[in-house]
């Protein structure tokens, strides 16, 4: 579920990952930030002869995609897009009966689509999401994992891509869109899952870092730098194929905003956090009288509900603030804690805007979508081994690309 901007990216080489090792995970720094560019990404190389991809970390999505120039489809692209993947005969031998096809189509929401008759070689799809769709088929290609360690994937081939619920971003240009996405969602086609069938990662465990300030890391696999103490675990429940702790009621200084606990789903793809009305009205009347207390109301393009601070006032010194703390509250007494930097983002001098936005106008009613606006300096570990969800605040300014494969 992608927000629809990515950062211009420089000095695409030295953010590679480096040398496989001897252990079985990979790390890899990412660029971008909330706002203005709403995404975060990582750098790949993919293809033969190699080149650099810029793709949006997404784990409410079960595929991996580029914008890509069909040599029978053509190609509508998202707007901003400066370079297209272009597959050649070999890498379109992904069939409509390849278990992998098979395998796409069970993981995606709604009927199942049926072999084409014009197309039958060819392994179609079709996937919708918060603020766009896309077309594609399945193809097969290199990607690297450095120093000359290359492996074959199973990808899509994006030739169809239309912008829906236009977001709020910035005006009047957002930055460059992304190349496309990778898919770190839990489906059998996904990059990790793909990864683990080759043997090269020997555990599906995905985890990310989001910097406040911009960055942060992706590691993919067995990695043995997570903290010993400080993190949150939750047993993942069956919620279609999204990462989700199961239901939640959201609290705020200590006041319950809906009576209903309603599922909650971690979705790096998504830019800002999503609520249904139900919770998004209440929520809103009581944050603009605690903001009010410190912060004046302002009109601002980047998103519905702005304030500007007075005077010396920081909003963002949440340590001795008692009030405006969010809670989400899981069974087990499981709880995730957001201070004013998981849900204030700023947008200007002496400006910051609410980042949890109204779900259910964009067609989410019943749900709360975690984005990374409430990612932010936080370490989130999606094990899939052992079937749970973790968290833990911290700094996420270790980007050093480390690999040990």
């Amino acid at each position: 579920m992608a927000a629809m901007w990515s950062p211009t990216i420089g000095l695409l080489l030295l953010l590679l990952p480096l040398a496989p090792s001897s252990s079985s995970y990979i790390k890899y720094p990412l660029l971008g930030n909330v706002y203005p560019i709403g995404r975060f990404v990582v750098m790949m190389n993919i293809g033969e002869p190699l080149q650099p991809y810029s793709l949006d970390i997404d784990t409410g999505s079960n595929i991996t995609w580029l914008e890509c120039q069909h040599p029978v489809h053509g190609c509508h692209g998202s707007p901003g897009v400066n370079r297209f993947y272009k597959p050649g005969p070999a890498n379109l031998r992904v069939d409509c009966k390849d278990p992998f096809c098979a395998s796409l189509h069970a993981d995606l929401p709604g009927r199942r689509p049926q072999c084409p008759r014009k197309h039958p070689h060819e392994c179609h799809y079709g996937i919708g999401y918060v603020d766009m769709t896309t077309e594609g088929v399945l193809v097969n290609d290199t990607i690297s994992l450095g120093e000359g360690r290359n492996e074959p994937i199973v990808f899509g081939c994006g030739y169809n891509q239309k912008l829906k619920n236009p977001l709020p971003g910035p005006n009047p240009t957002p930055p460059p869109a992304a190349h496309g996405l990778l898919g770190l969602g839990m489906g059998k086609v996904g990059f990790v899952a793909q990864l683990k069938a080759h043997k090269v990662i020997t555990k599906d465990v995905i985890g990310h870092c989001l910097g406040r300030k911009g960055g942060g890391y992706l590691f993919i696999g067995d990695y043995d730098k997570l903290p010993s103490t400080g993190m949150t675990w939750a047993p993942l429940k069956k919620y279609d194929l999204y990462y989700s702790p199961g239901q939640a009621t959201l609290h705020l200084d200590g006041q319950q905003i809906y009576a209903n606990g309603m599922n909650v789903v971690f979705d790096s793809g998504a830019t800002y956090t999503y609520v249904p009305t139900q919770i998004y009205d209440p929520l809103v009347e009581k944050l603009k009288a605690i903001l009010g207390n410190t912060l004046d109301p302002v009109r601002h393009p980047a998103l519905p509900y702005c304030w500007q601070r007075r005077g010396t006032v920081e909003p963002f010194d949440d340590v001795n603030r008692p009030s405006g703390i969010l809670t989400l509250r899981f069974d087990n007494n499981i709880v995730i804690t957001l201070l004013y930097k998981n849900y204030l983002i700023p947008v200007a001098n002496n400006i910051v805007c609410l980042g949890i936005l109204n779900g259910s106008e964009l067609g989410q009613n019943q749900r709360i979508i975690i984005g990374d606006v409430t990612m932010q300096d936080m370490l989130v570990v999606y094990d899939n081994e052992q079937g749970r969800i973790g968290w833990a605040s911290g700094q996420c300014t270790d980007s050093a690309t480390t690999s040990r494969l």
